[in-house]
C-alpha cells in the first residue's frame, strides 16, 4: 500500500518521448515484452528530479521499482482486466476527453505559447512601409502592384528610408523614414503577421511584401536587443508650457528639485505638491510598472538606464517638459513557468489563436488526402431561404449526394443537414446580418474545421506518440489498481484467517510501550472552600474514594479515563508516575476546575489485533504484495539487458 503513490509517480510519464526512434535499445524484458531505455530513463528523471544523479546505486533501486510495476501490469493483462466492459469504458471515456483538448492545446497553444515568451526576450528596432487600399477590389490591386514596385526598388538596392519618405501611407512613420521604434511580443490584434515577419528576419534584412488589415507591408529589422522587459517607476514633470505658452521657470525649477533630492528630499512629497502631471501627482508620482513602446522614447530610455533600485536620472526632456524618474523596482522577465498561464489567457483572446487553428485545419486537409463536391453544396444552398433562420427550420428537398470526404471516410449532404439542425443557436446568430448563402457557408465552413478536427482525433496514437503515451500510462496505471485490489487489498481486508495467522506469527512486532492511565477530572463548582478541599484530598486518595466522598447528594466530580504511551504529548507537564497531578485550571464561564491526575502505570504488553488492526493490515498487506511479486518474477522472467544499464551510469 506505501508503494502506491510511487506507483502511480511512474504512470504519467511521456512528453519527451516524441522523437524515439524505434530501434530504442531494450532495458529489460519481462516474459517476451521489452521496455526500452528511454522509457526508463525518461520516468526516472522526471520523478527524481535534482535528486536523479544517475549514480549505480539510484538508477538501480528505480529500475528494481519500475520492473515490480511491469510485473503487476503483465499479471493484469494475463488476467483479462483489460477486456472488461467497465473497464473498455472508463478507457473510452477518457479517451475521449483527452482528445478533446489535446490537439488544440498540442498542436496550438502550446507552439503559441512557447513562441511568445521566445520572441519577448528580444526587442526588435524596425521601419515599415505601408501601402493602404480601400475595401474594393481594384484599389487592393493598385496597392499590390505599388508594394511589388517598392519591393523590386528595395532589392535593386535603393535606400529603405527613402522608399519610406516617398511612398509609405503611415503618417505616423513616413516622416521618420518608416522607423517604429523599438517593439517587442506579443503585438496587438491585427499585427500577428506583422509579429511572424519582423521575428523571422536577421539585422539589416527586410521582407517580402505582405498582407495585413491595414494594407500592404514591408518592414525591415534595423537592431536587436535583449529585451528591457518591464520597469517599475515613478516621475516628477515640470511642463516647458502652460495653456500654450512657454513656461520660463520650467529648467530652473526642475534643477532647483533635482538639487533638493540629492541633498536627501522625500520624492514622494515633492511629487505631490510640485509635479503637473496630474494623473500621477496625488500618488507621489508613481507610474507603476511600464514596458517599451508605451512612453516617448527618450523617456523610456533615461528610465531603462538606471542601473539600481531608488536610483534618480538628471532631468531629461520630452514633448511634455522636464522630468525627473526614479526606479522603484525591475523585475526582470519572468520565466516560462511563471508566465504560461497569463500568455495562455492572452492568446485565447488573441487572432493569433484562430490563424493557427486554422493552419492545423489545413494541415489536417493536406495530410487526410480531403476534397469537396463544391458543385453539390452550391445546388443545396441555392435552394435555402430566411426560413433557414428560423428556429424550427426544416430542409428543402434534395437529393443526398456526396458532399466531402476525409481520409477514407464519406459525408454527405444529409450530414450537413443534420450539423446545421443541431447548431440552431448559430443559424439563429447570423439571422438578417448578411445573405441566406453567405450565412451558411459560414455554418458549413465550421462543419468542415469539425470533421477535420474530429478526423485528427480518431488517429491521434498513430501520428502523436505522446497521446499514445498518455493512454498507454493511463491504462497501466489503471490495470495496476485493478490487479492490486483484487490480488493485494481485498485478500488483506478479508482474509480474516490469513490476517490472524500473520498477526500470531509477527505479533512480537506489536507491542504498546509504557503506558499511563490518566484521568481527568472536572470539578462543576466555583466555591474557592470546596475546590481547595478536593485538590488536596485528591491528592492522597484513590480514585474511588475521591468519588465516593464527593459525589454522595450530587454529581460534583466528572472524569475521563484514557491511556497514553510514554513520550505522547498528552503526557507532557506530568511526571510518569502513579499520583502526578497537572496544576488545575479554572474556566470561569463554565465555573469548574480541571486537572489530570495519573492513577495506573501499565508495563510494556503486546497489542491485540484489534489495538493494531490497521497496521496489521498495512503490514500483510505488503507481506502479501512481496509473495506475489515473488511468485511474478518466477512466472514471468525478468532479463536486465546490463550493458544498457551501463550505460545509463554516470
Amino acid at each position: 500500500m506505501k508503494q502506491l503513490s510511487l506507483l502511480f509517480g511512474l504512470l504519467f510519464f511521456t512528453l519527451s518521448l516524441l522523437g524515439q526512434k524505434q530501434n530504442d535499445e531494450v532495458l529489460f524484458t519481462i516474459a517476451d515484452e521489452g521496455v526500452p531505455a528511454s522509457e526508463f530513463l525518461y520516468i526516472y528523471t522526471k520523478n527524481l528530479g535534482d535528486n536523479a544523479d544517475f549514480s549505480k546505486k539510484s538508477l538501480k533501486e528505480y529500475l528494481n521499482l519500475y520492473i515490480k510495476f511491469k510485473l503487476k501490469v503483465k499479471k493484469a493483462k494475463s488476467m483479462k482486466l483489460d477486456t472488461f466492459k467497465s473497464f473498455k469504458r472508463e478507457m473510452k471515456g477518457y479517451r475521449e476527453q483527452l482528445a478533446k483538448s489535446y490537439l488544440v492545446d498540442k498542436e496550438v497553444n502550446e507552439k503559441l505559447i512557447k513562441e511568445a515568451y521566445d520572441r519577448m526576450q528580444k526587442d526588435l528596432k524596425v521601419s515599415m512601409i505601408l501601402i493602404s487600399f480601400s475595401k474594393n477590389s481594384e484599389s487592393e490591386q493598385k496597392a499590390k502592384n505599388k508594394i511589388q514596385n517598392v519591393y523590386n526598388e528595395l532589392k535593386n538596392g535603393k535606400s529603405f528610408s527613402s522608399l519610406a519618405r516617398k511612398y509609405s501611407d503611415d503618417k505616423y512613420s513616413n516622416k521618420t523614414g518608416g522607423n517604429l521604434g523599438w517593439v517587442t511580443a506579443m503585438l496587438p490584434n491585427g499585427f500577428y503577421d506583422f509579429e511572424n515577419n519582423i521575428y523571422n528576419l536577421k539585422k539589416g534584412e527586410f521582407s517580402e511584401p505582405f498582407k495585413t488589415d491595414y494594407g500592404y507591408m514591408i518592414v525591415k529589422l534595423n537592431d536587436i536587443r535583449d529585451a528591457r522587459g518591464e520597469i517599475e517607476a515613478a516621475h516628477i514633470l515640470i511642463r516647458d508650457k502652460i495653456k500654450g505658452k512657454v513656461n520660463p521657470k520650467a529648467k530652473p525649477q526642475i534643477d532647483s528639485l533635482y538639487d533638493v533630492l540629492l541633498k536627501g528630499g522625500d520624492f514622494t512629497e515633492l511629487a505631490k505638491k510640485y509635479s503637473m502631471d496630474k494623473t500621477t501627482a496625488s500618488k507621489g508620482g508613481y507610474l507603476g510598472f511600464f514596458g517599451i513602446g508605451k512612453y516617448e522614447t527618450r523617456f523610456e530610455d533615461a528610465a531603462f538606464a538606471l542601473s539600481k533600485d531608488n536610483e534618480l536620472s538628471k532631468p531629461i526632456k520630452t514633448s511634455l517638459g522636464w522630468h525627473i524618474i526614479k526606479r522603484l523596482s525591475k523585475p526582470g522577465i519572468k520565466s516560462f513557468e511563471q508566465m504560461k498561464r497569463s500568455l495562455a489567457n492572452k492568446l485565447n483572446k488573441n487572432e493569433r489563436y484562430e490563424i493557427a487553428r486554422k493552419a492545423l485545419i489545413e494541415r489536417i486537409k493536406k495530410e487526410s488526402a480531403f476534397n469537396e463536391n463544391k458543385s453539390a453544396r452550391d445546388r443545396f444552398m441555392a435552394k435555402l431561404d430566411k426560413s433557414f433562420y428560423s428556429f424550427k427550420w426544416a430542409a428543402p428537398d434534395f437529393n443526398n449526394e456526396d458532399l466531402c470526404k476525409i481520409g477514407d471516410i464519406q459525408y454527405t449532404i444529409k450530414d450537413f443537414v443534420d450539423y446545421c439542425k443541431k447548431n440552431q443557436r448559430k443559424r439563429l446568430k447570423l439571422a438578417r446580418k448578411e445573405s441566406v448563402k453567405q450565412s451558411a457557408m459560414k455554418i458549413y465552413n465550421d462543419f468542415i474545421d469539425d470533421l477535420c478536427i474530429k478526423y485528427e482525433e480518431q488517429h491521434l496514437e498513430e501520428k502523436y506518440p505522446d497521446f499514445r503515451f498518455l493512454m498507454k500510462e493511463y491504462t497501466e496505471g489503471n490495470l495496476l489498481f485493478e490487479v492490486m485490489e483484487k490480488e493485494v487489498w481485498n485478500k488483506a481486508s478479508k482474509d480474516t484467517v490469513g490476517l490472524k495467522k500473520f498477526y500470531g506469527n509477527n505479533k512480537n512486532k506489536y507491542k504498546w510501550k509504557k503506558r499511563a492511565v490518566v484521568n481527568e477530572y472536572t470539578i462543576h463548582t466555583d466555591n474557592q472552600k470546596l475546590i481547595k478541599k478536593i485538590l488536596k484530598y485528591s491528592k492522597r486518595k484513590s480514585h474511588k474514594k475521591l468519588m465516593k466522598k464527593f459525589n454522595k447528594k450530587e454529581k460534583l466530580i466528572t472524569f475521563l479515563s484514557n491511556k497514553f504511551e510514554i513520550g505522547d504529548k498528552e503526557l507532557n507537564g506530568l511526571e510518569f508516575k502513579i499520583g502526578a497531578k497537572t496544576e488545575p485550571v479554572l474556566n470561569k464561564n463554565k465555573k469548574t476546575v480541571v486537572f489530570k491526575k495519573i492513577v495506573e502505570i501499565i508495563p510494556e504488553s503486546l497489542k491485540t489485533l484489534n489495538d493494531a488492526k490497521g497496521y496489521i493490515i498495512a503490514d500483510y498487506q505488503e507481506y502479501l504484495e512481496d509473495e506475489w511479486i515473488k511468485n511474478l518474477e518466477n512466472e514471468y522472467p525478468v532479463k536486465i539487458n546490463q550493458d544498457v544499464f551501463n550505460k545509463m551510469i554516470k
